[in-house]
């Protein structure tokens, strides 16, 4: 049919039925480009998903792949424990896979949307301090420790994450730190440190921040720091005022937000540290728009790194509960050094 034909055939059309062929042909149109998924579904096809490697860390704005890759892949299960938990991409992503049949866990420490996921979650409180600790677990063998909170807006702030792929030990000992905080139970566990496959791993209360000293103190060169809050009068600042006396280079950032009485929390500690000779600057004199500096790892001699959801501060020493991990692998090392003379 040629172009003058199609419009004389059109032009004979009844105009009931001319109108209902335009709106099926336009509905066609827009369906076959409709995403695969529901509005607010985070589920990609397969083909979109990263590879992940055997081990890596992740910095900032890479997390939320990562996450989203990894929860991606589970096969059985994926467990989280978590900080704050809110309304995200990664909450969404997670009631997609539940309905998938992924057997999934959330505990967290605080619920800040009063978010009430289609998937078994519990909100734990203590009575001495926070629950803490930040970590994901997929199908009882690939673990992300990080700094960031798991279901939070990771584009708002600067967080650090390590993968490991296939390390069944540390899965299981996670895992069990997740069903005991599911039934409302903070347990000692790894308290003087648990030799794993990503490390030695600590929770609070416990030996971790007398184990973090222990190695500051060992340094031979150099100690790389990144920090949310820094205060004073625990192991952690003694491992690191003993450095210094031993001519050590100690190089710190810590966040720069305000607390009560609209002070600098972390003012009081950056001046000690700098009268005795680190070198110690705000997050908003390297890292550019000022974003939420929530790190909370140290390279020692480029060689060991201290990482995980602990602060270094009396509380995370010896109130809160946290995940510290004290990793020697030097190729880890390496990533987060290099991360840290970039922004540095």
């Amino acid at each position: 049919m040629d172009k003058k034909r199609g419009l004389n055939f059109f032009k004979k059309l009844p105009k009931f039925e001319f109108i209902l062929l335009v709106a099926i042909s336009f509905s066609f149109f827009f369906l076959t480009r409709l995403p695969k998924h529901p509005v607010g579904s985070y589920t990609e096809s397969v083909e979109e998903i990263e590879v992940l490697p055997k081990y890596a860390v992740y910095f900032d704005n890479e997390i939320g792949s990562l996450n989203h890759s990894l929860a991606m892949s589970a096969k059985k299960s994926i467990k989280v424990a978590t900080y704050t938990f809110s309304d995200s991409r990664f909450s969404r992503l997670l009631e997609d896979r539940n309905r998938e049949g992924i057997d999934v866990k959330v505990v967290a420490g605080r619920n800040r949307d009063n978010v009430k996921p289609r998937y078994p979650f519990f909100l734990i409180e203590s009575d001495r301090g926070i629950v803490h600790p930040k970590f994901l677990v997929v199908d009882s063998k690939d673990v992300v420790i990080t700094s960031a909170n798991m279901a939070s807006n990771l584009s708002t702030s600067s967080n650090n994450a390590v993968l490991f792929r296939d390390v069944p030990v540390i899965a299981k000992i996670l895992e069990e730190e997740i069903d005991a905080l599911f039934s409302g139970n903070i347990e000692r566990r790894c308290p003087e440190g648990c030799d794993t496959e990503i490390g030695t791993v600590y929770f609070t209360p416990g030996g971790a921040c007398r184990a973090i000293r222990d190695e500051f103190i060992k340094a031979e060169n150099h100690i790389n720091g990144a920090v949310y809050t820094l205060t004073l009068r625990h192991p952690v600042i003694t491992g690191l005022k003993r450095a210094l006396k031993n001519g050590v280079a100690i190089n710190l950032i810590v966040d720069n937000w305000i607390g009560r009485e609209n002070k600098k929390v972390n003012k009081g500690a950056k001046r000690y540290l700098k009268s005795l000779g680190a070198d110690v600057f705000f997050d908003n004199d390297v890292v550019p728009g000022d974003p939420l500096f929530h790190h909370k790892f140290a390279v020692i001699d480029g060689k060991t790194t201290v990482f995980g959801s602990m602060n270094w501060t009396a509380s995370g020493c010896y109130r809160n509960r946290e995940i510290v991990v004290i990793n020697r692998d030097v190729e880890i090392a390496g990533m987060f050094d290099r991360y840290f003379n970039d922004i540095r």
